[in-house]
């Protein structure tokens, strides 16, 4: 089943009709929806913007019973409110509830005939929806195994996306890992299924599989060519617009990442493109000033310290540096990685840290005398700067502020 086919069964129906129809799944998320002209309220335009409905008109809607119906109902105008009379046609699948299609109808036009029409559009959506459900169950499945460490779940994976023709096993791929940061975990799981749901009806024709974990989100995306990874960057935006938008009435400071890894030229190698998406979103959750949408193939020199356990890393730093950062002096450190990261250049660094430049002066010579470093010497420059950034990812300096 496609977007396409579920939206020429909407915009058919809704012209057949002559009302504005929108389809949308159990839990009031939109699906599809025809093409609009008066009479139209508020709340449809939202809906359609948003791509869900609000929790108080969801609420709101739920009160006259339509969870539990079997039949179409009508939900009333309510002129006060802008809000026009809606019939209510719930989708089932075997006495399942699988949407909900909703038609504007504030005149009560619609008769015995269109809704019987109208019903049976249901039926035949309500399967399309079931069967949809299945493939999806399928494909997390299977993607689960391909990210698998096992070689041999991840064979068995390859071989049943294969048989049932999800993806061309043998066309270049890559992974966008979306995650939230700053919010509880137990709160997270719904708003990732959903953003990814989202990002599904809106990714046609892109071939894809989609998972949800615990704390962040996958998409396995197909690609034409294993240089151009264009359509997943894209989609890496539209996860991470989604799933913000989601979380953000709850936690308004929350950040979202959604990172790409490097693309794969077949479909077995996609767990080291995960890898690496996973790899990228811990460089931006500590370095900030990489982006929100990070590339692997972007990452420079923060691939290889992504990848250092933290007693190499620790090992590895210059016993100098390890000197200025036990001295405590926060706005020393501060200044002297932002002087490094931006090339030792000091009318950009004042500037960036509202400094005096004498002022910023004292703070670099205070560096050099605690750590008995030469900043203008270039190998002393390129440890330092290398060890200040080992230090964040050993959790020594904590989160680069943006």
């Amino acid at each position: 089943m496609t977007h396409a086919e579920l939206q020429s069964y909407v915009q058919d129906l809704a012209t057949r009709l002559d009302a504005p129809t929108v389809l949308e799944d159990c839990e009031q998320r939109m699906i599809a929806y025809s093409t609009h002209s008066e009479p139209i309220d508020d709340i449809r335009r939202e809906s359609i913007l948003r791509r869900e409905t609000q929790p108080e008109v969801k609420a709101w809607f739920r009160r006259f019973g339509i969870v539990a119906a079997t039949e179409p109902l009508r939900i009333p105008g309510d002129a006060s409110a802008g809000v026009l009379g809606r019939l209510c046609v719930p989708v089932r699948y075997l006495n399942r509830l699988m949407g909900f299609l909703w038609l504007i109808d504030d005149d009560t036009r619609l008769g015995v005939t269109d809704i019987t029409m109208t019903k049976k559009v249901a039926g035949h959506i309500g399967l399309m929806l079931y069967e949809d459900e299945l493939t999806d169950s399928l494909s997390s499945t299977a993607l689960v195994q391909l990210l698998s460490p096992s070689a041999a779940l991840r064979e068995l994976s390859v071989r049943q996306i294969a048989e049932t023709g999800v993806l061309d096993v043998q066309a270049p791929c890559t992974v966008v890992a979306v995650q939230p940061f700053g919010i509880a975990e137990p709160e997270l799981r719904p708003a990732i299924i959903e953003t990814l749901l989202d990002v599904a009806r809106r990714s046609q024709p892109t071939r894809h599989l989609q998972l949800a974990y615990g704390d962040h989100g996958v998409l396995l995306i197909q690609l034409r060519t294993q240089e151009d990874d264009s359509r997943a960057l894209q989609l890496a935006h539209d996860a991470r617009e989604s799933l913000l938008r989601r979380i953000g009435r709850q936690c308004p400071g929350c950040r979202v990442i959604a990172s790409v890894g490097e693309p794969q030229d077949r479909l077995i190698a996609a767990i080291t493109s995960y890898h690496q998406a996973r790899l990228s979103a811990k460089v931006a959750e500590l370095v900030p000033a990489v982006g929100d949408v990070p590339r692997w193939r972007d990452l420079g020199v923060f691939r290889v310290l992504a990848q250092l356990s933290a007693d190499v890393a620790t090992s590895a730093m210059d016993p100098r540096l390890a000197t200025v950062l036990r001295s405590g002096d926060e706005p020393v450190v501060h200044t002297l990685e932002t002087y490094l990261d931006l090339g030792c250049d000091a009318k950009a660094t004042a500037e960036r840290l509202h400094l005096h430049r004498g002022t910023l002066y004292y703070r670099l010579q205070k560096a050099e005398r605690i750590g008995g470093i030469d900043l203008r010497d270039g190998n002393d420059r390129l440890s330092i700067h290398l060890g200040l950034k080992l230090a964040r990812f050993t959790g020594q300096l904590g989160t680069r502020p943006a």
